[in-house]
Order: structure tokens, then sequence, then C-alpha cells
């Protein structure tokens, strides 16, 4: 099965022409934490900071290159702010990134006489080049007072100066370890092209549901890799997206089903009337308690419910290939859509392994939808917001 590692321009497009209709404005809640604004370039970075950084601020940037973003940085704060510029010590030879750019601006060391006093950030920005990027947490305590903390009004991360690669799950591992040591952060700006690709298929139920958010139709959304990914609290907004997500004739599969209510009703959503599985469509619960599928079957004997980790989706994909094995079906390997109510990922805990899953189930099944039960999940949902979704209003 030929696995594509991008969503279709077609997808990508219905999700920045249709989601901005829910606008984001560039102050946060006081209530509510922080945004996580997700960038795709250099260039998206500087119309973030153009958006979310304000004259005096004292703002972080982890993996900072000395250059054009530290500049548009700069002079976003002005005089009285301050950027801490931070950076890992690389080999000149290896790593290529600092050949060429100019760090006059900041250190005011140049030959170039035409360079302006005006026009130099070495009162505003403080460099550190660390040993090991661990080291940037010892900035946080920085200040005059050493059981005080230094304040931040916000922090530029980009992923792969400072990791090396783009690694988007790493990413926000780090921007939720600085939000929760810097609770009076206004905003985390992360350049991350894998970051920026997730923060526009993740679409928040209750948009879905209130008919902010309409989703194409089975024929013209492709099935990807990357699917729209629905996060929902409770059972009951669980089972309420059934009709916004599952059309006749889908292949659908509940990863944990416990005892096949809400497979049920995915059954009668997906498969054709006036037949079973073979009349069109698909349908099956898996769980991992041999018990807990036992009680499923005797409810519902009619349908197919099999013992199955969610983590081996090698599994999950032949509950549908055995069931039409040795038949003329024609049945594509996968599944349309995907519902995971799994304990463990439930709840307000579990965010990375929730994405971690539903990586797992994209690349696997390539469905064009996964909808997961996930109170960690449906926060991100309002907290990760790709720049593209920013209200343009805000924009010089």
């Amino acid at each position: 099965m030929m696995l594509l590692l991008l969503l279709s321009s077609w997808t990508l497009l219905f999700l920045d022409l249709v989601l901005p209709a829910f606008c984001f404005s560039a102050k946060a809640s006081s209530s509510s934490p922080p945004p996580i604004i997700a960038c795709k370039s250099t260039k998206e970075v500087q119309r973030a900071i153009d958006i979310y950084i304000n004259p005096n601020d004292v703002v972080l940037e982890l993996g900072a290159q000395l250059a054009d973003t530290s500049a548009h940085l700069c002079r976003a704060i002005g005089s009285n702010g301050k950027a801490v510029l931070v950076d890992v010590k690389r080999k000149e030879a290896t790593s290529g990134r600092s050949i060429g750019r100019d760090t006059s601006l900041f250190f005011g060391h140049t030959d170039d006489n035409a360079i302006d006093t005006e026009d130099l950030f070495i009162d505003q920005a403080e460099y550190h080049e660390l040993e090991q990027f661990d080291q940037w947490r010892e900035l946080m305590l920085m200040t005059n007072n050493e059981d005080s903390l230094r304040k931040y009004d916000a922090m530029i991360l980009d992923v792969g100066s400072t990791i090396g690669n783009d690694l988007y799950l790493s990413a926000l591992s780090l921007a939720n370890e600085f939000i929760a040591k810097q609770p009076k952060t206004r905003v985390v700006i992360v350049k991350s092209k894998v970051l920026s690709n997730f923060s526009r298929r993740i679409i928040h139920s209750q948009r879905l549901l209130d008919g902010t958010v309409n989703l194409p139709m089975k024929d013209e959304l492709d099935r990807l890799p990357d699917p729209i990914i629905i996060p929902c609290v409770g059972v009951r907004d669980y089972r309420r997206t059934i009709p916004f997500i599952v059309e006749q004739g889908d292949d659908v599969i509940e990863v944990g089903c416990h005892y096949g209510t809400s497979t049920s009703l995915l059954y009668d959503a997906a498969v054709m009337k006036g037949g079973d599985n073979d009349s069109g469509g698909f349908c099956a619960g898996v769980d991992i308690g041999e018990k807990i599928i036992q009680n499923a079957k005797r409810r519902y004997p009619e349908m197919i419910f099999e013992v199955v980790d969610a983590w081996n989706t090698l599994d999950l994909i032949k509950v549908k290939r055995d069931y039409y094995f040795g038949t003329e079906t024609d049945s594509s390997l996968g599944y349309d859509v995907v519902y995971a109510d799994i304990g463990g990922l439930s709840g307000a805990h579990g965010l990375l392994e929730s994405m971690a899953l539903i990586d797992a189930i994209g690349r696997a099944l390539e469905p064009r939808c996964i909808v997961i039960k996930s109170l960690c999940m449906k926060r991100l949902a309002s907290q990760l917001i790709p720049l593209s979704r920013v209200k343009r209003a805000a924009l010089p």
C-alpha cells in the first residue's frame, strides 16, 4: 500500500478557505492557555511576530540563527525590549547554518561604516550559545534574584534549527514545558512544517457540530496518511459527530469499542440498508479486552468484533482483510473513517501518546478522518493555531 506523505493540495485548500470563518484573535483570554502558533516558513514566523509581539516585550528565541528572524524580532520589541537569542554551538563545517550570515547587527563588530548605529541591536539582543540544547532551561533563572524566574512575554522556536529535524512532538513538548514554567507568557510561535500541517487538519468538534465547519463529501476528500482529526470530549459529542463524518458505503472501524454501542451507531450509518457488510460499507469494532469483545458479540451478533490492540495497526488492517478473504468483494486496504475511544487517552493527559497513535493509524490505515475521544486533544485543537487561520485584520 503506497503511503503518500502529504495531504492533497485540495484538502489543505479546503481547510484554509473554510476554517478561517472561525477567526482567532491575536489576544488570548487570561483564563485559557496561550496559543501555539504554527508556522511553516521563516516568512510566516515574521508575520506572526508582527501580529503577536509588542514593543517592550521580553522574548526567548530558541534556534536563533542571528539572521532575518532575529533582526525582525529586535525591531518589533523596540529599544526597550529584550530578545534572548539562543542557539546550540555547532561545527561550522558540518552545520552550514551560520555561513555567510551577518552578525554585526547584534554584536556591533563590523568594518562597514555604512551601517547606522540606530540599526544595531546591541542593547536589546542577548545571545547565548549553548554546549547542549537542554541548557536552555537555565535561562529561565537568569535574574538578579536567583530564586525567581525570568519572565518572558513570548517564545519563538525553530524546531529544525534546535533539534536537527522537524520533530513536531518534541516541538509541542518544548512549547508546553515553556508555558508551564511561564504561566504569564502570551504566545509561543513555532516554525515547523509538520506541526503547521497538523494544525491545519485538527478541528475542534464543537465547530463541526455547530455548523461552523462543513466537511467535504466522501468523493471530494482523498484518503491519505494525514487525515482530518476531530477530537471530542464525552460519549455524547463522540456519537453526535457520526452524521457529520460517516456516509453510507464507508469502511469504518472503532478502536476501543467497549460493549459496542457506538460501533452499532457507526454500523447503521455506514452499512447500506437491507443486508450485511456485503451490501456496501463495512464496520467493525475492536478492543483489547477479550471479555469486553465477548459481551459486544452477544449484544450485537450481526456485527464484527475482534480482540486487537490499537497500536498493532497491521492487525487493524487484517480485521477487514480477513472478513473479505475468499470472497469476490474488491476491498481496498485501510478504512475511510476511524473512531477511537481508548482508556488512558480520553482524559487530560496522554497528549503525545494520542498524537503518536493518530500518526500511526493515519499512516497505516489512510483514513480521510479520525475521530478521537480525548480531552487533551480537544484542548490542543483550541490552542494550536496555524498562522493561515489567524485573523488577517491583525496584520499591518
